[in-house]
């Protein structure tokens, strides 16, 4: 018997990419959904699935786009904080949910629909777009063996070859205007989102790369789950794009201009134009510090895919799918951080050039 899962914004960068790996899954119906028939019939005669117009601000329009579904990927950002409008009629309706947030305070409010989650029996998770999910994974293989953990440094950087969309860009670029903490000398710190910039070793290809402090939901949530201090950060791989975006957040702050989020076009188009240039890849790499057995102990662990990092960066929300049509998965509202396990994302990363790296 199959599944229907709809992929809200299914014809934009990820959702795209999900429908059709997804497609691919015995036993999965796959629909895609969104306002924009035009794009959507175009894609929908490219894969051969259907579409489906569906408005998510208009509760008619939602309700008739879930009838019968299994599972929802919602690839529709930017993701506001505070609107849950469809993970709430999601849990109402009873249909698994998915979403493609990086923003913190989005991700983490997720968990206030848990109660609503757990009485229409249903998982909703937030955060399959971020890298919370990845760094999560990396940190729970390498944290056994230590005492206590003081101390966790994330980076990571996605290849200017991979696709973006025009809600990555201006994700990016509101990031700037929030403050971030990080734990520097034993202590919490809080700077502006976009400094502090850091030559970090990251695996081949990227190698050496300078990448800046950023707000992140791992900051928060491994950091209550190993009681360490949390730095995250990340940048983009183009000198010239990275200088950019730091240079926006300095103007800003400066109070030169007051929003960075409005250049978000014309810095999506000027990449679009640089697509050619550098990487299709995608690297993360996660250290702890701490103690064993009285004395100081490190452990990092690094995860590196060459080629289509889009694929990879879309892969947790296609094993929760996975997860949920074999009848794994807990009732409740969770960011993605501990729902997936690495013998999960293995089997992911097996038709991906992904090599894993643990020390």
């Amino acid at each position: 018997m199959t599944k229907k899962i709809l992929i809200l914004g299914g014809y934009g960068t990820c959702g795209r990419r999900i429908a059709e790996i997804l497609m691919q899954e015995p036993g999965a119906e796959c629909v895609i959904g969104g306002r924009d028939a035009a794009r959507g019939q175009a894609l929908s005669a490219t894969l051969g699935i259907p579409f489906v117009t569906v408005d998510i601000q208009r509760q008619a329009s939602l309700n008739a786009a879930l009838d019968g579904v299994f599972a929802v990927v919602n690839t529709c950002g930017p993701f506001r904080a505070h609107d849950y409008v469809v993970a709430e009629r999601c849990a109402r309706r009873g249909v698994h949910y998915v979403d493609m947030a990086d923003e913190t305070s989005y991700i983490l409010g997720i968990q206030g629909l848990s109660g609503r989650a757990v009485e229409g029996q249903v998982s909703l998770v937030s955060g399959a777009g971020s890298g919370l999910a990845f760094s999560s994974i990396l940190a729970a293989a390498i944290a056994p063996g230590f005492d206590t953990i003081a101390d966790i440094e994330i980076a990571t950087l996605s290849g200017n070859r991979n696709p973006r969309g025009l809600a990555s860009m201006q994700a990016l670029l509101a990031a700037q205007a929030r403050r971030a903490r990080i734990f520097e000398g034993g202590a919490w710190q809080e700077v502006p989102g976009y400094t502090r910039g850091r030559t970090v070793a990251l695996p081949e290809p990227f190698g050496r790369r300078r990448l800046y402090v950023a707000d992140a939901p791992e900051i928060e949530i491994l950091g209550r789950r190993y009681g360490a201090g949390v730095t995250y950060r990340t940048g983009l791989e183009l000198a010239v794009l990275n200088r950019a975006h730091a240079w926006l957040g300095s103007l800003s702050r400066l109070g030169v201009i007051a929003d960075p989020a409005r250049y978000a076009k014309g810095l999506y188009a000027v990449q679009k134009g640089l697509r050619r240039f550098g990487k299709a890849a995608f690297g993360l790499r996660v250290v702890l510090r701490g103690q064993r057995g009285g004395g100081p102990f490190m452990r990092s662990a690094a995860l590196v895919v060459c080629e289509d990092g889009l694929s990879t960066l879309c892969s947790p929300a296609v094993a929760l799918v996975r997860k949920w049509m074999a009848g794994g998965g807990e009732p409740g509202a969770f960011p993605c951080s501990g729902v997936l396990t690495l013998a999960d994302m293995t089997r992911e990363w097996a038709t991906q050039q992904v090599v894993l790296q643990l020390s």
